[in-house]
């Protein structure tokens, strides 16, 4: 997850059969490319999603195999690495984090903003559906370029070099792929990949539940309402909402809008807590 064609969170009726001649089941991929919610690349060319089961045993496996199309036509299908897989035989219903590497050189032109790639994940039972890929400047997967040419140092009176760009939130959220995402389970704020284990109950979570959620924040649940994700990704202008339930407080409606904001970014935490789960499923 997400899935092509599928808003919310997926059910059972969502999983598909892909296969050569329909890589993406019955969900129909020009109409669905744009509309879909579409995994963000990290900058070193892999990509992270959740496959989901239904139930349990080989039917339930979340192990995959991945392929990619690059024009997200879903025509030009090449193989993808699968670096870190699923379970193909789970005891119990469960969500998987699977990690896919994207072939060296891979561009993806797909879509009306020409960034988009299509990738068909199948399971070792045959289930599965397509997910979308996005692909920025600061996530582009290039080949490799050989090593330049040492080159003369620079006297000492040549002039300054130009400070270094601050990280876009690409670059500083791609740092944290390697992490646990929302809804894992979490001890602490640092397995997060939003920098927040909310809830009592020790749940990675994003900015909602770090600034305005009233069940206590990050750390464990144990702390009031904070900046963590905010400042994790470089935004300067967080706002705190109050500890409590009440969604008429002022500072819990003005830090609901600042988390609203970041919607507008798609590297943002608050846009991937919309898509967990599918990818397998099981006949009853």
């Amino acid at each position: 997850s997400p899935a092509l064609g599928v808003k919310g969170t997926p059910q059972r009726s969502d999983v598909q059969r892909p296969s050569t001649a329909s890589p993406c089941g019955n969900v129909n991929i020009a109409s669905n490319l744009d509309t879909s919610t579409a995994v963000a690349a990290a900058a070193d060319g892999t990509v992270t999603f959740q496959v989901q089961n239904f139930n349990a045993g080989a039917d339930g496996s979340t192990s995959v195999s991945v392929q990619v199309d690059p024009t997200g036509a879903g025509k030009k299908f090449v193989a993808a690495t699968v670096k870190t897989n699923g379970n193909k035989n789970p005891s119990k219903v469960e969500s998987d984090k699977v990690v896919v590497s994207l072939p060296a050189g891979t561009k993806c032109t797909g879509g009306k903003a020409k960034n988009l790639c299509l990738l068909s994940v199948k399971t070792t039972a045959g289930f599965g559906a397509c997910t979308v890929v996005s692909q920025g400047k600061a996530t582009a997967n290039p080949p490799a370029k050989p090593a330049a040419k040492p080159t003369a140092a620079k006297p000492a009176a040549a002039k300054p070099t130009k400070p270094a760009a601050q990280p876009s939130v690409a670059q500083l959220a791609a740092k944290q792929t390697s992490k646990k995402t929302v809804f894992e389970s979490c001890a602490s704020d640092s397995e997060c990949q939003q920098g927040c284990c909310g809830f009592s109950s020790g749940k990675c979570a994003g900015p909602d539940v770090a600034q305005s959620n009233g069940s206590g924040g990050c750390g464990h649940g144990a702390k009031a309402p904070n900046c963590n994700v905010a400042t994790l990704l470089g935004f300067s202008n967080c706002v705190k909402g109050a500890k409590n339930g009440d969604l008429h407080d002022a500072t819990i409606q003005a830090a609901t809008a600042f988390t609203a904001k970041l919607d507008g970014f798609k590297f943002t935490p608050s846009v991937e807590t919309r898509g967990l789960g599918m990818f397998s499923r099981s006949a009853t």
